[in-house]
């Protein structure tokens, strides 16, 4: 049985001031790479899924050469070896199409100041401009919405939820994981009386809370 968070309707009817949930578009993106830093290590796999109006309406996944190699206990851990990013495109070939893709919505993954590090990486490297699209991270709202949970990994909390976690530690099913995350939490904090993308995007740190 999946468990959900409990909402609890306030009775707080005035319209927030800024975009509705509704309206906000969000791009959740997660990467595999080969390792845990940059500028030592590189990204390997980059999976984005664009919501709209509250649902994923497309995809961009797409291998990438790190022009190095990959050690093999990240192969042991994403299935993704030297052979298979052969051929594949670097990662300045591959920023274009993915800043087109992602646009100006709100860019979010689960510890997303992890997979931006290694974006704002390679766009340096490939003298382009800095990363400036909103930030949302789950793992925020996990710590936010669910403070007595032990573990706010991806992992565990698609398991308390229910959701199917597939191809786990490759891009796409991460993403899509932490799609349907995104989409129960933002379900909740309607449900407390955050109705907004701005009011979301402090809550996670704490500097807005539920309505009262």
């Amino acid at each position: 049985m999946s468990a959900q968070p409990e909402p609890e309707t306030t009775g707080h009817t005035e319209a927030a001031e800024g975009t509705p949930l509704e309206q906000a578009v969000f791009t959740v993106l997660d990467l595999e790479t080969t390792g845990g830093a940059p500028p030592e290590h590189k990204i390997t796999e980059i999976a984005a899924f664009r919501i709209e109006r509250l649902k994923v309406v497309s995809e961009y996944v797409t291998l990438v050469d790190p022009e190095r190699s990959i050690p093999s206990f990240i192969t042991g851990l994403t299935g993704i070896n030297n052979e298979m990013i052969n051929g594949s495109p670097a990662s300045r070939d591959v920023l274009p199409d993915l800043l087109e893709f992602i646009g100006d919505s709100v860019v979010v993954a689960h510890h997303s100041k992890f997979d931006r590090s290694f974006i704002d990486n390679e766009l340096k490297l490939a003298g382009m401009p800095p990363f400036e699209n909103g930030d949302l991270c789950t793992s925020r709202l996990a710590r936010r919405i669910l403070p007595w949970l032990p573990s706010k990994s991806l992992g565990n909390l698609a398991t308390f939820f229910g959701i199917e976690l597939e191809n786990r530690h490759r891009a796409a099913g991460d993403t899509l994981a932490t799609c349907r995350l995104l989409l129960i939490f933002l379900d909740y904090l309607q449900h407390r009386g955050i109705s907004t993308l701005e009011e979301v995007l402090l809550f996670q740190y704490g500097d807005y809370d539920y309505q009262k």
